[in-house]
């Protein structure tokens, strides 16, 4: 992140021959992959009489991705395409009980859900393709001597030569035995491991007018294993982006009466693609021990720091110490003298 924003070139600042500043301030954050003893996710997978699975979740995609991520997960453990995971989610009807997509615990709690509920089904799917092999071969075929593929269940070693499509395990499931294939799980943490956040940010600083704009931001970022990257990316980028409207222009004002004056995009502003600076986003992954395939959270850390780092950045251009939000023009001004109540 340091070398990203020019640090050493940059701090504290730069008097531009126009007169405007340019400065750069850091933050670092911490936050948390749910709330640890509370925060509880279930997840169901069945194998469907065509060899594909549905994935049915309690957790809603908000538009963070999870619907994707949550299949990825059971798609790698299930050694499937992609395409072949089936998400049914936030169906009151019909999925699993779960907490709800807050407090960064879509990734890890319910992953972890969706981990061992299709873990559970691929061993459940292996034993009953093993009893219609040892049937059909006329050999004792045990599950240990079966591979999960893509589209059918073979055998290795002694049974290399034996297979069964994963359709044909789930038709004879479904309706020649009556019992459908299905796995559920629950997952809830007593810990809630950090991801981590490292944000700087270039501002330009106009001593006559009090106006800030944010040139460029750099941020590092540790949420475990990254699932999906560019999901993660996004999501990164657009909560930066969020963060500098919150920092720097979003204001809700009230009448004497307690009546919004705010009640518009007109009076409420929020950053446009004018606004949007040049960003740099780099993922540095660690592995989470007690997270699906090493991920935590990343929902909410990656809003955290824009705004101490802005503020760090106008304290470095101008001296004031700003620790109120929106940090508004006349706001530096009268905090640096230049403007008078």
């Amino acid at each position: 992140v340091k070398k990203k924003i020019n640090w050493d070139e940059t701090y504290p600042c730069r008097i531009m021959p126009d007169g405007k500043i340019r400065a750069v301030g850091c933050a670092l954050a911490m936050q948390g992959s749910g709330i640890a003893g509370l925060d509880t996710a279930s997840a169901r997978i069945n194998l469907n009489d065509d060899g594909t699975y549905a994935l049915l979740i309690g957790a809603t995609d908000m538009g963070t991705g999870c619907d994707t991520i949550l299949a990825q997960m059971a798609a790698e453990i299930l050694d499937c395409e992609f395409e072949d995971i089936l998400v049914h989610a936030a169906d009151t009807d019909i999925s699993p009980y779960d907490k709800g997509s807050y407090a960064s615990s879509t990734t890890y709690v319910t992953g972890n859900a969706v981990v061992r509920a299709a873990t559970d089904l691929k061993d459940q799917i292996l034993a009953a393709a093993a009893r219609q092999l040892s049937v059909t071969s006329g050999r004792t075929v045990a599950a240990e001597d079966l591979v999960l593929g893509p589209k059918d269940v073979t055998g290795s070693g002694e049974n290399s030569d034996l297979t069964i499509s994963l359709a044909a395990v789930g038709n004879f499931a479904t309706i020649s035995s009556n019992q459908s294939l299905t796995a559920q799980a629950t997952f809830s943490s007593k810990t809630s491991p950090p991801p981590l956040m490292a944000g700087a940010a270039e501002i330009e600083y106009d001593p006559l007018t009090g106006v800030v704009k944010v040139l460029r931001y750099a941020a590092g970022v540790d949420c475990g294993t990254v699932i999906n990257p560019n999901l993660a990316r996004v999501q990164t980028e657009g909560a930066l982006v969020q963060a500098i409207g919150m920092t720097l222009y979003e204001i809700v004002a009230y009448t004497d009466r307690g009546q919004p004056q705010s009640n518009s995009f007109l009076q409420y502003k929020i950053p446009s693609r004018m606004d949007v600076p040049e960003m740099s986003v780099e993922f540095f992954s660690s592995y989470e021990e007690s997270g699906p395939f090493g991920a935590k959270s990343i929902g909410e850390m990656v809003i955290n720091t824009p705004a101490p780092a802005i503020a760090n950045a106008i304290a470095n251009a101008c001296g004031a110490r700003m620790r109120t939000l929106p940090i508004l023009p006349e706001h530096i001004l009268r905090e640096t003298g230049v403007l008078k109540d």
